[in-house]
């Protein structure tokens, strides 16, 4: 007789997800129970689900200690890249994994960071719009050419090293800071890893590729304020972008170097608070090109996704080692 596999999904099914983990879980002694939880900021339910769940794929909803210490069953917490809405020390103490999936989503980040790049060298955001207005206005001002400009990566991981293959490719100069600069650039020739200061002083786009970190001496919450930014409008064309996670900005800082053409051009992903509400600033700003925390939804990437979490929920069923534990539960 098979098993119960309760799998408690708190993300909306994508036509992709469910069919992808229950194909991965047929045929492997279990039966499957997922359940979604589709409103990411619904805790009434994700709180009564996550009490007999086996496995829980938080994706970008809070799980609390509550929550955790309610969670009889549970033997996974499964994300996808970032893992910082989950109070990792009360995991530790229930002794239960914490896994994320380092590189499943590089290419397709590294592609949309590229994508937001481009779309603010040719003013995407406003001949976009006007021609769906029906308008031809040739007159919005010309695009920029990437080739010769400077890219600065803060952060060299898996994302940023595509991202310095691609930006390399348009003929790009491309410099880097990483928190273990003794590592260097491991062989890619073409980028020069340099401190933190410099990179923002230089570049004439600055891309934040960094994890999200809330303590600790790497702590990159917060890392760009209002200092930072004024680095950044003070070199080359002032631009930034941001593919990693929204309170790596100080969001308000950001807000008033845009309206002040200090930093002439932003192109982000992610927000300090998602989704975005509806009357945020940054909505209204001309100079602001602003997509809703899609940077990692390629169906390659997701279905990468989907097949670990079952890979994953399968191995702590059967009494395995999960796959790629964070490194703070190591």
């Amino acid at each position: 007789m098979s098993k119960i596999l309760k799998i408690l999904l708190c993300a909306d099914d994508d036509g992709i997800m469910v069919k992808t983990i229950k194909n991965a879980i047929s045929n492997k002694g279990f039966e499957e129970n997922i359940v979604l939880v589709r409103d990411q900021h619904d805790t009434e339910t994700i709180s009564k689900e996550i009490v007999d769940a086996d496995v829980v794929y938080p994706d970008k909803a809070v799980i609390t200690r509550e929550m955790i210490n309610s969670a009889t069953k549970v033997r996974l917490f499964q994300y996808g890249t970032g893992y910082d809405t989950i109070d990792l020390e009360a995991a530790r103490e229930r002794k239960i994994p914490v896994c994320n999936m380092p590189g499943v989503t590089a290419q397709s980040v590294a592609e949309h960071a590229m994508y937001l790049l481009l779309a603010l060298a040719r003013n995407d955001r406003e001949y976009g719009k006007e021609m769906k207005e029906g308008k031809w206005n040739r007159n919005r001002g010309v695009g920029v050419e990437l080739a010769g400009k400077t890219v600065g990566l803060i952060g060299f991981g898996n994302i940023a090293r595509i991202m310095a293959r691609i930006a390399h490719g348009f003929g790009m100069k491309v410099i880097a800071c990483r928190k273990n600069r003794e590592k260097g650039n491991e062989g890619f020739d073409f980028v020069d890893i340099v401190d933190f200061d410099y990179l923002l002083e230089e570049s004439d786009i600055v891309s934040i590729l960094t994890p999200l970190i809330k303590h600790g001496s790497y702590r990159t919450e917060g890392l760009i304020g209002k200092k930072e930014l004024e680095k950044i409008g003070g070199a080359g064309l002032g631009w930034l972008i941001n593919t990693s996670r929204g309170s790596i900005i100080d969001e308000k800082a950001l807000i008033e170097s845009l309206e002040s053409n200090v930093i002439r051009k932003a192109a982000l992903d992610v927000y300090e608070t998602e989704p975005l509400p509806e009357h945020n600033e940054l909505r209204r700003l001309p100079n602001v090109v602003l997509t809703p925390h899609i940077a990692g939804d390629t169906k390659q990437a997701l279905i990468l996704r989907y097949t670990l979490i079952a890979e994953n929920s399968i191995k702590v069923m059967n009494n395995e080692r999960p796959r790629y534990i964070v490194k703070e539960l190591q």
